[in-house]
């Protein structure tokens, strides 16, 4: 009888083994998903980053020839006074006021960040492939 209720019990402990190595492959299966999900999103997260800083970048430009268009009438639409002061408005020369010239270094500097953001994000995707990550539905 001893040896009857040895072999139920080995039984029992190979069968519990089993049950718990399905469910350790369950769970790394559930990591794997959830790792690649994180991957994914750390790249998307990358994408709207760069898309912010284009975004940036273009407001930035778009403020600097407004600034440089509104800083110089043109056309018949300059004034005598304009012409006879030399470009000056308000007695003060164009180089006191605000320029699109002081504005422009703010800009190159934020395309430079955006070729970074651009280079880092080419650089994960060389790490991370598309076909490896799983991108959920």
């Amino acid at each position: 009888m001893g040896t009857y209720d040895l072999e139920k019990e080995i039984s029992c402990i190979l069968q519990d083994s089993s049950k718990i190595q399905d469910y350790n492959a369950k769970l790394r299966n559930e990591y794997m998903k959830i790792n690649d999900e994180a991957r994914w999103l750390k790249i998307e997260n990358s994408k709207l980053f760069f898309q912010y800083a284009c975004a940036e970048t273009s407001l930035a430009k778009y403020k600097a020839e407004y600034h440089a268009k509104s800083e110089e009438p043109d056309g018949p639409e300059r004034t005598d006074s304009y012409a006879k002061s030399g470009g000056e408005k308000n007695n003060e020369p164009e180089s006191s006021s605000a320029s699109s010239e002081q504005i422009i270094p703010a800009t190159i500097s934020k395309e430079k960040i955006s070729l970074v953001i651009v280079k880092k994000l080419r650089n994960l995707e060389s790490i991370m492939p598309k076909e490896k990550v799983g991108y959920p539905a």
